[in-house]
């Protein structure tokens, strides 16, 4: 109980007894329940409320997440609606500037002159 020993509790009961009397120690105890009884009753309280405002939060974002923004469109419509794009030409250098230039191999480098051959 309250991570203390048995000898712990009575060593505190005996000075309870010893400092507070036999008249006064019934009195003090039931003061101390009933501290503990609101203590308990007011943490309780706030879980509950804790949890209340917690699930409030989580309904609330997954009612934004679910709703869209915009009203959803029959596809029937939509297809009657969207064209389909041209396919794209293929390419040449009438329609591609450059593409003659890109499409020709260079030529190959000159050869370096081998190195001079030293006499022996």
């Amino acid at each position: 109980m309250f991570g203390m020993s048995m000898t712990e509790l009575v060593i505190i009961a005996i000075l309870a007894l010893v400092l507070l009397g036999p008249d006064r120690l019934p009195e003090a105890a039931k003061t101390i329940g009933k501290t503990v009884k609101e203590l308990r009753k007011a943490s309780e309280g706030l879980k509950e409320q804790l949890e209340a405002e917690f699930a409030k939060a989580e309904r609330s974002l997954e009612k934004a997440i679910s709703a869209p923004d915009v009203p959803p469109v029959a596809s029937a419509a939509m297809a009657a609606t969207v064209r389909q794009p041209a396919p794209a030409p293929p390419a040449s250098a009438d329609n591609v500037p450059g593409l003659e230039a890109a499409l020709v191999e260079p030529a190959p480098a000159p050869a370096a002159p081998p190195p001079p051959s030293q006499p022996a």
